[in-house]
């Protein structure tokens, strides 16, 4: 848990994506418990493989976020249950 926090600290500082890819979001909206129980279901990123151009990888990770954020708010965003 520590580690994942570091590497969300670690984006967010250092401007890379600025942490939507460690759950800056919602710990951001709703806290460092929420963040705690979500955390677990954020899958952690393997290396990125490059064949040439970053431009497909770039596309790739814009649409899981806008995915993400869908899926996020279709199950209620912030409300615990």
């Amino acid at each position: 848990m520590a580690g994942r926090y570091e590497d969300l600290r670690a984006a967010v500082l250092g401007g890379v994506d600025e942490g939507s890819r460690h759950g800056w979001a919602v710990l951001a909206r709703c806290g460092m418990a929420a963040w705690i129980k979500a955390v677990v279901r954020i899958p952690v990123a393997l290396p990125a493989v490059r064949h040439g151009s970053s431009a497909p990888v770039a596309v790739a990770g814009e649409l899981v976020e806008v995915l993400a954020r869908m899926a996020w708010t279709a199950a209620g965003g912030c409300r615990s249950g």
